[in-house]
């Protein structure tokens, strides 16, 4: 069977190649430009005799890429963006299941942004026939839907080509909810491009506008958090709270709407919420949205810095020498290696190439220590568990976690989730309580209780 690639492509010359060659192994690529004025057509036919130059642009993103569908003539078509790109491997995939799945007229391809910390599914892998084609003016969808996946990956980022029109989509949304009021996916999507520039009343509006005619339950989740979020925004924060628990209540895995709910909330509710939120796994969920670990150069840029902070956490300090005493110490993650101003058998390794140490903490021989330190460093970890795992078993382990948020932290905890999380991995014997002592601006046993503390946690690797 033959597979075909199909594309609509406009002023993409920074990025076009990159996709095409994740896809010069498919039979055929087909190309249709709808107006470009760089170099997309030269790029382009590097790789095909198939860029149709003749189409005009209407507005109206299904009616281009059927018009892409029409020119191929592989049994099956993937459909790709220029800013996207397949993963290594992908087009072998692809044939694989067209043999293995005959008799289907779709596939979902999940795509994962540049990030990481976004992910969905679509149905771009197709069997070409007359009944599948694209519909919609601007996020369009396909006329049936899956019922497999086809096992791929697609990155996705964001084109310099939309600078030239930013409000494009904005615009096609707003002609098409005007010509037809009640159809709930533009509805959607308009209520997001309203989300995405701080206009929350009109946000609102959409919102009840599109719940009214809804029938999707992952899409009327998401737009009961965005509801959520816009009446937050308005300072309606009892209509919030009711907005956020009815998207709980279509999907009780929809962990970004559980981690809503903690924030507005009081301090007496906030860490079951955040507890639940650990448990959510946001199963069948539109938009999987999720932070993403940062990487060694943001790290570096902070050990670079002195500052403040240098200071506020030297009771933690205090406290965990207190806790090694004599023993040989090795600190995971050690940034400036301050820890060896109180430890005098210190060793480490860290997440960057910072000023003290060098290392991966994944990959890097942790050695047979007697004890292994953690000072904020478990929060920033996707895969915090694998580097606990390879603590040599019997080890004491001392490590410290935040109940806040941070542009650099994956999750937050509570001393519940410190015991749910880690209890294959650690046997806790001590957990200590710092709070940000106003006066002294440090983190400190016995200040006065606020939303926002340090737990420092004392234990034994099992």
């Amino acid at each position: 069977m033959k597979l075909s690639i199909a594309m609509i492509v406009k002023n993409e010359e920074a990025l076009l190649e990159r996709c095409l060659k994740s896809v010069v192994d498919a039979d055929e690529i087909v190309i249709v430009d709808t107006g470009s004025e760089d170099n997309t057509i030269e790029i382009a036919k590097k790789y095909t005799d198939k860029v149709f130059t003749d189409y005009k642009w209407e507005a109206h993103f299904a009616n281009a890429r059927n018009h892409a569908i029409s020119k191929c003539t592989g049994d099956w078509i993937f459909t790709i963006d220029a800013d996207d790109w397949l993963e290594e491997g992908g087009i072998a995939q692809l044939r694989k299941m067209m043999a293995k799945h005959p008799d289907e007229m779709c596939m979902d391809v999940k795509y994962v942004n540049t990030s990481g910390d976004r992910t969905h599914s679509s149905p771009t892998f197709y069997k070409n026939c007359k009944e599948v084609f694209w519909r919609g003016a601007a996020h369009n969808h396909l006329s049936i839907r899956p019922t497999i996946a086809a096992g791929v990956t697609t990155r996705f980022g964001w084109s310099p080509a939309h600078k030239n029109d930013p409000d494009r989509t904005f615009n096609i949304l707003k002609a098409e909810v005007l010509k037809n009021p009640d159809k709930p996916r533009e509805l959607y999507y308009l209520a997001r491009e309203y989300r995405y520039r701080s206009r929350w009343q009109e946000c609102l509006e959409h919102c009840d506008r599109y719940l009214k005619v809804a029938v999707w339950a992952p899409e009327m989740a998401d737009m009961q958090l965005m509801k959520a979020i816009s009446l937050w925004n308005l300072q309606r924060g009892e209509e919030a709270r009711d907005a956020c628990l009815q998207a709980i209540k279509i999907n009780t895995n929809f962990k970004e709407a559980i981690l809503l709910m903690s924030n507005m909330t009081g301090p007496i509710n906030r860490d079951r919420w955040l507890f639940m939120a650990e448990l959510a796994d946001n199963t069948k969920l539109l938009f999987v949205r999720e932070k993403a670990e940062k990487p060694a150069s943001y790290y570096e840029a902070i050990y670079n810095k002195v500052g403040e902070n240098e200071i506020r956490y030297n009771h933690i300090y205090e406290e965990v020498s207190r806790v090694v005493g004599s023993r040989q110490a090795f600190d995971i993650g050690c940034g400036q290696g301050k820890l060896s101003s109180y430890i005098k058998n210190y060793d480490g390794v860290d997440m960057a190439q910072n000023p003290f140490q060098v290392g991966d903490i994944y990959t890097h021989d942790l050695g047979d220590y007697s004890v292994y330190v953690l000072l904020e460093v478990l929060e920033h970890l996707i895969r915090d568990i694998d580097v606990l795992k390879r603590i040599p078993k019997g080890a004491n382990v001392v490590f410290s976690v935040p109940s806040f948020d941070d542009p650099a932290h994956v999750r937050m905890f509570t001393e519940d989730i410190v015991r749910w999380r880690y209890r294959d991995l650690i046997k806790l014997t001590d957990v200590t309580r710092f709070d940000m002592d106003s006066k002294t601006r440090q983190w400190t046993i016995g200040a006065p209780a606020t939303p926002s503390y340090i737990l420092l946690c004392n234990g034994q690797r099992v």
